[in-house]
């Protein structure tokens, strides 16, 4: 049974931790502890953490690297109304915008949660997976402790793709008994899918405008 499905027995931080570091570096092992009683809520929630970390690095990031000058044009944000020019006003605006931005977020990345993992499934079933959804959606959630290398700019997107697409592959490998090849096709078709229906897409506009 995973660690952070024992969040009464272990306690939420020892459960988390052994959950995140056998999720990355034992994830064969890992993904073959998930089992059909298992509820979707922990590992949902586990996911929705790691969302959140990523999201505070990633604006962190964006804040150190405009402080430095690396982006030259920020003409494209929204500039602050002048009734906002009182500083205990313009405190109040930051507080109620990043409040907003967090709730926003989180309804965004459940949706993407789901999505992702109704698309996944999908392609599993048509491959000849026979488990259901809900283990397809726990693999999705528990791969999510790649966003703790948005740590790293630059450089951390990278890893937290790459590592996200091998932990997909080996959880869909383990929990379905499908072959190593057809799990990496599995976890990149969908990606191979939405690019060629936004290639189409930018096509069509150019084409339309031509």
């Amino acid at each position: 049974m995973i660690d952070f499905d024992r969040i009464k027995e272990k306690g939420f931080l020892k459960a988390f931790f052994l959950t995140w570091s056998k999720s990355l570096f034992s994830p064969e092992i890992f993904f073959g502890e998930i089992t059909s009683s298992d509820n979707v809520l922990h590992p949902y929630f586990y996911a929705v953490i790691f969302g959140y970390i990523n999201l505070v690095f990633s604006f962190f990031w964006e804040i150190f690297f405009f402080k430095i000058g690396f982006y030259s044009n920020y003409s494209f944000l929204p500039k602050i109304p002048l009734l906002f020019a009182h500083k205990d006003t313009i405190t109040l605006f930051i507080i109620f915008g990043i409040l907003i931005l967090l709730i926003i977020f989180g309804i965004l990345y459940s949706l993407f949660l789901l999505l992702l993992g109704a698309i996944l499934h999908g392609f599993i079933l048509l491959f000849g997976g026979k488990k259901h959804f809900r283990y397809t959606f726990r693999i999705i959630c528990y791969t999510a402790g790649v966003n703790i290398f948005s740590i790293m700019p630059i450089f951390g997107y990278n890893i937290i793709l790459s590592w996200f697409f091998a932990l997909t592959a080996i959880g869909i490998k383990k929990t379905d008994d499908i072959s190593t090849a057809k799990s990496i096709i599995i976890v990149l078709l969908p990606y191979v899918f939405i690019s060629l229906i936004m290639i189409t897409f930018i096509i069509k506009i150019i084409t339309a405008r031509g």
